[in-house]
């Protein structure tokens, strides 16, 4: 206490010492008032009128009266004596400036006892005095007014701080200075009242008092709080507090020094802020806000890209039997939601001291939430899951943990649907990407759910997808026809090679997925409720099954696997192994009637190396009809079992053509119900060039050979491209591709005149040339992709056919679209018009465009082709 207090202290007491008196009080006993105020009147004010004489006046004078005025002045001095002493400070600037509380001396007189006592229970004490007042609700008025007054300008500075902790520190310590002072007061009344009544006094009066405080928490305040419950709660939980999201699997673990500190700062704060009334209704819903996150947060830095295989899943599983097996993310994340989450919870909820308690439904609740937000952040990676298969076999386990329910199965289906339009069906990803996406999206997805309900709805827009593109069916063949040795070498690059070991694995389960049910099944399960009606379960992954529905048809891939092992049986190969053993899976598939001419294909090869031997004997046995060497061979196919060719003709040598007639003589005598239709353009040929400086020696087209023999007759090392049109009779894009042959190989030149001449020697260009041309050694049918017969003219008439409709298309584009138009757009178009697809390249394209510029129907300008107007 310091000197002046204890002055006015001795002051108060030697005053009441002489005159007997309160200097407090407000009116003397020595003036009582006339009459006690009516109920609802201002005490000590004027009369409302004048007493009347009679029976009013002889009341005003009676001694009754003077009892009630006397009560009445009474409770007026006792209390003005207890508002006087708990009236609160004026606040200045300062934030704890409200003033020192008063010492407890000051307060503990007699005097002030008894005036409390009067006001605290009038009607005991002063039954008379008819006009009182309840000093609880006066203390509780006087508080509201003083907040709003002189608190809340003090916490709008306090909001203005830059530095955020420094604003909640402000904020709390402006509103601990007001509770001393509020509660300093309440604590001078209930002193005098009974445990109980006093008990439910302070209850009350602090929840009025937080109310209000919680009240009014301004926005910067909750940025405040929230920037610093967010740090201290990431830090308890294991979060990165930081805005670096660690890598996969790379997440560094707090140290427990570090963790304990935050969870006990945490705690201060928190208890801080119930103290002084910040534990409300908006506090809790932050709170639970920033949980949320930080769960969110906490399984996307935990679990993103966590993907291994569960080993010990497996084995879990055959344990448990029928009960379902938590794979290890799953595993973890509930320990941390029970142990960390819910833990935290509990002890934030626990120092509200609001009623609000965790039960272990609302932590069995906050496990399925969790489960969610990972089933969440699972389908979002899922398209990354499926194309890091089987390496990310563990996040298909959560998946299937965590999708259950047909809410979530659509949520999966659209979402990765979506995915895919974005990152897979475009222009820049090739054909033999999406085929080895697909591959593993089957198989991701037949572990993910058995029924591949999920697989059909968003293997659709792919399936539509995979029509358009033109090598689909060739790549699919191609792979299936891949030796397995090439599974891990570079042909990856270019083969889908892993059809191989598929269709050797898939071969024995696919003739157990064509029985409809299996009634023996113990492990028979319903379909689900999400199935459509044409519903079939598969047992197995059955990807090769799936490639080929998703061409619309088995005949579109019968069809095109004819042509491929076609141009494989007319080629070099000696062996056809791997043809035949891929043949007799796929019968298992389809049937033998289904694949008949595969099997006509093969007797084919088989027969024309065994008659192709015999007809050769024939010919050693008949020396006057051959004059040279028999240098010919030939394969004979069935015209109606192979796919079509084409035919090309043009002249061969004629000792080539002598061959060819005594090879129809012989092969008529062995087979007489048969003739030898020839298809010159497909065979092959040993071409043999001695040149001056150097040997050439090739296996070319026939029609290369015809080409270069012109070259070798006498006189005619020069030719013209007509000259050479009207002596082979051939065509004009064959002759056009057999002399670009020839100048790449640098054996013909091209003179300004457009003739071409040989050179015999590299260093001079210009020297005749005399050459050699051995006979043609073979004349074996092929068809392989070098020939140009697609984009060129004059081959057949079914391709020119096709070709005047694509014209047609493409001036109606032209007229009606646009008068201009790229070759890149032009081709976008003609794939969308053409019901049937447009099989060209933008190179055939723009070779085809070519020709109608050079035909004058069409012009180039700006890179973009028009109608030529006439």
């Amino acid at each position: 206490m310091t000197a002046d207090t204890k002055w006015n202290a001795r002051r108060r007491r030697a005053i009441q010492s002489v005159f007997q008196t309160d200097i407090s009080q407000p009116t003397p006993y020595s003036t009582p008032s006339i009459r006690f105020p009516e109920q609802g009147s201002p005490f000590g004010g004027p009369l409302v009128q004048t007493p009347q004489k009679g029976v009013d006046a002889q009341f005003f004078l009676s001694p009754e009266n003077n009892q009630h005025a006397a009560q009445q002045t009474r409770f007026g001095r006792s209390w003005h004596v207890v508002t006087s002493r708990i009236t609160l400070p004026n606040s200045v600037t300062a934030e704890d400036s409200f003033g020192s509380l008063p010492s407890s001396q000051n307060v503990e007189d007699e005097a002030f006892r008894e005036a409390l006592r009067d006001v605290l229970d009038p009607a005991t004490r002063l039954p008379l005095a008819a006009h009182t007042e309840d000093i609880l609700a006066w203390h509780t008025q006087q508080v509201r007014l003083h907040f709003v007054s002189h608190v809340l300008p003090l916490l709008a500075v306090c909001d203005g701080y830059s530095d955020q902790t420094q604003a909640l520190l402000g904020n709390i310590r402006t509103l601990e200075a007001a509770h001393r002072q509020y509660l300093w007061g309440l604590s001078l009344i209930i002193r005098a009242m009974e445990e109980e009544d006093a008990e439910l006094a302070l209850i009350k009066f602090q929840r009025d008092l937080h109310a209000l405080v919680g009240n009014s928490m301004s926005d910067a305040l909750m940025d405040a709080l929230r920037s610093a419950l967010g740090q201290s709660i990431k830090t308890v939980l294991g979060v990165s507090t930081t805005d670096q999201v660690p890598k996969h699997g790379k997440k560094i673990p707090e140290p427990p020094v570090k963790i304990d500190k935050a969870r006990k700062e945490l705690h201060q704060l928190v208890e801080s802020l119930c103290k002084v009334g910040y534990g409300g209704e908006k506090f809790q819903i932050l709170f639970a806000e920033l949980l949320d996150g930080i769960m969110i947060a906490y399984i996307r830095e935990t679990f993103a890209g966590v993907w291994e295989p569960n080993d010990d899943l497996k084995i879990r599983s055959r344990i448990a039997g029928r009960i379902r097996v938590q794979p290890k993310c799953i595993r973890e994340l509930l320990d941390w939601v029970e142990n960390q989450y819910a833990r935290l919870a509990v002890e934030v909820t626990s120092r509200l001291g609001v009623g609000i308690r965790v039960a272990w439904s609302d932590v069995s609740k906050w496990k399925e939430i969790a489960i969610g937000r990972l089933a969440a952040l699972r389908i979002d990676e899922l398209f990354d899951i499926v194309i890091s298969w089987p390496d990310s076999e563990g996040g298909i386990d959560d998946l299937r943990y965590a999708i259950t329910t047909p809410q979530r199965r659509l949520q999966l289906t659209d979402a990765f649907s979506a995915t895919l339009q974005k990152r897979l069906l475009h222009a820049g990803r090739s054909t033999l990407d999406i085929l080895r996406t697909y591959i593993s999206m089957i198989r991701t997805f037949h572990k993910l759910d058995h029924s591949r309900v999920l697989l059909d709805r968003v293997a659709y827009s792919l399936q539509l997808y995979l029509c358009t593109r033109e090598d689909t069916v060739r790549i699919i063949v191609t792979g299936l026809l891949a030796n397995q040795e090439e599974v891990n070498t570079e042909a990856r690059n270019t083969k889908l090679v892993e059809l191989v070991e598929l269709l050797l694995q898939d071969s024995n389960q696919y003739q157990n997925e064509r029985q409809d049910e299996d009634f023996d099944d113990l492990d028979w399960t319903p379909a689900p409720v999400d199935a459509g009606t044409n519903y079939r379960r598969r047992k197995s992954e059955d990807v090769i099954g799936t490639l080929i529905s998703a061409l619309g048809s088995p005949e579109v891939f019968i069809k095109e696997f004819q042509s491929i092992i076609g141009e494989r049986l007319l080629s070099e190969q000696t062996g056809f192994k791997q043809e035949v053993g891929v043949l007799d899976l796929l019968k298992k598939r389809f049937g033998e009637s289904s694949l008949q001419a595969c099997d006509v294909m093969i007797k084919d090869i088989q027969d024309s190396a065994r008659l192709d031997g015999v007809i050769h004997r024939g010919a050693v046995n008949h020396p006057d009809k051959v004059n040279r060497d028999w240098t010919i061979h030939a394969r004979i196919l069935s015209r109606l079992y192979w796919p079509e060719v084409g035919e090309e003709r043009f002249l061969l040598p004629p000792d080539v053509t002598e061959m060819q007639k005594m090879y129809e003589t012989i092969f008529e005598h062995l087979k007489p119900s048969r003739k030898i239709k020839w298809l010159n353009h497909l065979g092959q040929a040993t071409v043999e060039l001695e040149l001056e400086d150097r040997t050439i020696s090739e296996q070319v087209h026939t029609y290369e050979a015809a080409v270069i023999n012109a070259f070798s007759e006498e006189n005619s090392s020069t030719w013209t491209f007509d000259d050479l049109y009207t002596k082979l009779e051939m065509d004009e894009d064959l002759l056009t591709a057999a002399l670009d042959f020839w100048e790449r190989k640098h054996v013909l030149r091209r003179l300004p005149d457009n003739s071409y001449v040989v050179i015999e020697r590299l260093s001079d260009a210009e020297q005749p040339s005399s050459l050699h041309v051995t006979q043609p050694s073979t004349a074996a049918v092929d068809l392989a992709p070098s020939t140009p017969r697609k984009a060129k003219s004059g081959i057949s008439e079914k391709e020119k056919e096709k070709r005047q409709v694509y014209w047609q298309f493409i001036v109606g584009m032209l007229t009606n679209s646009s008068p201009a138009m790229p070759l890149g757009q032009i081709s976008m178009m003609m794939k969308m018009l053409i019901a049937d697809g447009f099989p060209w390249s933008n190179e055939e394209l723009q070779e085809f465009l070519g020709e109608k510029i050079v035909d004058g129907e069409l012009e180039i300008v700006g890179g973009k082709y028009k109608l030529v107007k006439k």
